[in-house]
């Protein structure tokens, strides 16, 4: 799988990001491929004590530069971080995630061919009327991030979703000239 790259937080509107995400107020919320945390910090501030964040990630420097900045932020409580291969199975039990966020991840899971089996991970760790939130770049030339041909268009990401029983609801909101934000959730009576 490809390395961590700089984080697409510092390159989107975040009022809007924040507006979009909703309340997330005591869920548990898994940040996918977190890298240093540059989402898994304000999501742990989110969530509040009575919530959790799941950060992992392949990138084990990264991990241990988000646990750094938990602890300084004082919100190594909230924040459960995992070194894994998001590709695999993940370090969490079936059923029991309210949000998982993949914030400009698709893409390279995509590129890399293993877009099915942590898609799949995905849909396991989810609660039955749980939430995948999607941050993409727009398929358009950048820079910044990844090129124009390896970049995943709304219907890209919906038809990959749907046909693992995930729907798209809600607004798809533009955060910026650089991305968009789309949910997905499970067909009521849907199991993985």
């Amino acid at each position: 799988m490809r390395g961590a790259g700089k984080s697409s937080y510092d390159l989107i509107d975040s009022d809007r990001f924040w507006k979009a995400l909703g309340p997330v107020t005591g869920l548990t919320v898994m940040d996918l491929a977190c890298g240093a945390g540059r989402y898994t910090l304000p999501l742990a501030d989110a969530v509040g004590a009575a919530g959790r964040v799941i950060a992992v990630d392949l990138w084990d420097d990264g991990i241990a530069q988000l646990r750094a900045a938990a602890r300084e932020a004082g919100t190594e409580r909230v924040i459960e971080t995992h070194v894994t291969n998001v590709a695999e199975t993940l370090p969490v039990v079936s059923g029991s995630v309210d949000l998982c966020l993949m914030a400009t991840i698709l893409h390279d899971l995509v590129a890399d061919g293993v877009d099915k089996p942590a898609l799949f991970e995905v849909t396991r760790i989810l609660k039955p009327a749980g939430i995948v939130t999607i941050v993409e770049f727009n398929k358009q030339d950048g820079p910044p991030g990844p090129p124009k041909a390896v970049r995943l268009s709304l219907e890209d990401v919906t038809r990959r979703l749907m046909v693992l029983g995930l729907i798209r609801f809600g607004a798809v909101v533009e955060l910026g000239p650089h991305a968009y934000l789309a949910q997905f959730r499970r067909l009521p009576g849907r199991k993985t």
